[in-house]
C-alpha cells in the first residue's frame, strides 16, 4: 500500500477540498462532502484511466476541511483558478459566473474560459431568463466584474446563487415594465430596478446604492469571502440599532441570518413577526443589537432573567431563569423563596434576591447582562445592589403593560416593538420564562402551605 493511500484511509470525514501533489507542485484539486470516502474511491481497483494515472503520479494527499460543501465548492474553485493543476483541465462543463456591467447589473453562467471572455464592452444578446435565476447568454459585459470560477458542478453552484438570490436580491428581467414582476413580489427582485423610468419610475440613490450593495455581497460569498461579510454585517447592524434606525437593523439582520443559513446548504429564513417560535434564531445576529443597545464591544453571551411572584406578600418566591447564547440552560436556573420582605414590595424583593445571587458568583458565574420584571423602579432597586456588588454586569427591566425595556443609563425606554423582531422576541421569552418559573415555586410553597 503506497504512501499516499494510507493518507487516504486516514482522511477526515467532513466536508472539504483534497490536494494531490507531485513534490511541491499542485496537480490536482477536488471537493468532496465525506473527504474520505472520496478520496479512497481513488484506489479501487476498477479505478479510470485517469485516476490510475493520478494516483500513480501523485507523491503527497492534502486535506483541507470547510465547515460546509458550500465552501468546499467555493475554495476548490479559487484553488483551481489560482494554480491550474495539471489534472484540472478545464472541461467544457466546468462553469463559471459572470455579472453584467450596467446600472443595475446581473448575474449570468458561462462554460466559456475567462482567457476567452472578449475584454471590449458588449451588450447582451440572449435575454432569456433561465430557471436557474440567472441570465445564460454568450455575449456579456465584463469591464468592472472579473468571471468568478471554474465551477466543476454546475448543479451545486446554480443551486448556491438561487439561495444567495433569497438573501441578496437583484434582478433578471430582460426590459423594463410598468408593474412588479412576480420576482419582486416574492422577494427576489428589489423591484426598482427593472421599472420603466418612462413611467416616472426613477430609482432614487438609496436605492441604487443597495442594489449595488446586494452584488458586492454575493461576489464576497461566491469569491470566499464569507467571514470578512459577516464581519461587515455585524458592524453595520450595530451602527443601525446605535442610531435607532430598527427597520435597516431588521434588514441587516434577516441578511445575517440569510448568508449563514446558505452555509448550511438551507434556504434563507425570513423572520414571522407574528409568532414568538421564530425566536429560536441565531444568537450570532441577536448579540450584536444588544450591544449596540448597551454601547458595548464585551461579548454578551450569559443572560439571566428574573421574576417574583407572590399573593399579598405571602409565600413570595423569586425566580433566576438563565440564557447562553440564546437558549435555555435549565440546570442554571435557581429559585429563591422570598426570606426578609413580608409584604407585597416586588421592588424588596428584587433587592433581596439580587443579593443573594451575587454572593454566588464564584459557584454560578457572572452573568453578562440581566433582565428584570418591571420596570423604572426595579431597575433602580437592582442597580443600587450592582453599584456596591459589580457595576460591570449589564441591567435591563421589561415591563408587562407597555411592552417597554427599560436600559441601564438611558432616560426613556425602548419599546419591544421597535426593535429587530428576534431582538424583541428574546427579550420577551427571557421574561415569559422567568415568570413561568417563579409562578411554579410559588405554587408550590402555596399548596405545601395548605396541607394540614
Amino acid at each position: 500500500m503506497s504512501t499516499i493511500h494510507k493518507t487516504a484511509i486516514a482522511a477526515p470525514t467532513t466536508p472539504g477540498v483534497y490536494l494531490f501533489r507531485r513534490g511541491r507542485t499542485l496537480i490536482y484539486v477536488g471537493k468532496a462532502a465525506n473527504i474520505k470516502k472520496r478520496v479512497t474511491s481513488y484506489f479501487r481497483k476498477n479505478g479510470s484511466e485517469k485516476e490510475r494515472h493520478l494516483t500513480a503520479e501523485a507523491t503527497t494527499l492534502e486535506f483541507l476541511e470547510t465547515p460546509s460543501e458550500i465552501e468546499a465548492l467555493i475554495l476548490e474553485a479559487e484553488l483551481i483558478r489560482r494554480h491550474l493543476p495539471k489534472f484540472n483541465v478545464i472541461q467544457p462543463d466546468y462553469l463559471y459566473v459572470g455579472v453584467t456591467d450596467e446600472e443595475f447589473p446581473k448575474f449570468f453562467f458561462t462554460r466559456q474560459p475567462a482567457r476567452e471572455m472578449p475584454n471590449a464592452k458588449c451588450q447582451m444578446q440572449n435575454k432569456k431568463v433561465r430557471s436557474s435565476a440567472v441570465i445564460q447568454h454568450s455575449a456579456f459585459s465584463i469591464q468592472h466584474y472579473p468571471l468568478i470560477g471554474p465551477f466543476t458542478s454546475a448543479y451545486a453552484i446554480r443551486s448556491v446563487v438561487r439561495m444567495v438570490r433569497r438573501v441578496f436580491p437583484y434582478c433578471t428581467c430582460g426590459t423594463p415594465h410598468k408593474r412588479l414582476c412576480l420576482n419582486a413580489q416574492i422577494g427576489r427582485c428589489l423591484g426598482f430596478c427593472c421599472l420603466d423610468p418612462r413611467r416616472g419610475h426613477v430609482p432614487t440613490d438609496e436605492e441604487r446604492t443597495r442594489y449595488r450593495e446586494n452584488i458586492k455581497n454575493i461576489i464576497a460569498i461566491l469569491t470566499g469571502k464569507k467571514h470578512e461579510l459577516l464581519r461587515e454585517l455585524k458592524r453595520e447592524l450595530r451602527t443601525a440599532v446605535a442610531v435607532e434606525k430598527f427597520e435597516e437593523a431588521a434588514r441587516l439582520r434577516d441578511a445575517l441570518f440569510g448568508v449563514e443559513n446558505v452555509f448550511r446548504h438551507r434556504p434563507a429564513i425570513r423572520q414571522n413577526v407574528r409568532t414568538r417560535r421564530n425566536s429560536a434564531v441565531e444568537w450570532s445576529a441577536i448579540q450584536p443589537v444588544i450591544q449596540a443597545l448597551f454601547k458595548t464591544n464585551s461579548p454578551i453571551r450569559r443572560v439571566e432573567g428574573y421574576d417574583i411572584s407572590n399573593i399579598s406578600g405571602t409565600d413570595a418566591t423569586g425566580s433566576m431563569v438563565v440564557f447562553i447564547d440564546g437558549t435555555p440552560a435549565k440546570k442554571e436556573y435557581r429559585k429563591f423563596k422570598i426570606k426578609t420582605v413580608h409584604q407585597a414590595n416586588d421592588v424588596a424583593m428584587h433587592k433581596e434576591v439580587m443579593r443573594r445571587r451575587l454572593n454566588h458568583i464564584s459557584d454560578w458565574g457572572t452573568p453578562d447582562l440581566l433582565v428584570i420584571d418591571g420596570g423604572r423602579p426595579q431597575l433602580g432597586a437592582v442597580r443600587s445592589i450592582l453599584r456596591r456588588e459589580n457595576p460591570r454586569i449589564h441591567l435591563s427591566a421589561l415591563a408587562k403593560r407597555d411592552e417597554e425595556l427599560y436600559l441601564q443609563g438611558k432616560v426613556l425606554p425602548v419599546r419591544l416593538a421597535t426593535l429587530p423582531p428576534a431582538v424583541m422576541f428574546f427579550f420577551q421569552r427571557v421574561r415569559d420564562e422567568s415568570h413561568r418559573f417563579a409562578k411554579k415555586y410559588h405554587h408550590k410553597l402555596r399548596e405545601m402551605s395548605y396541607r394540614p
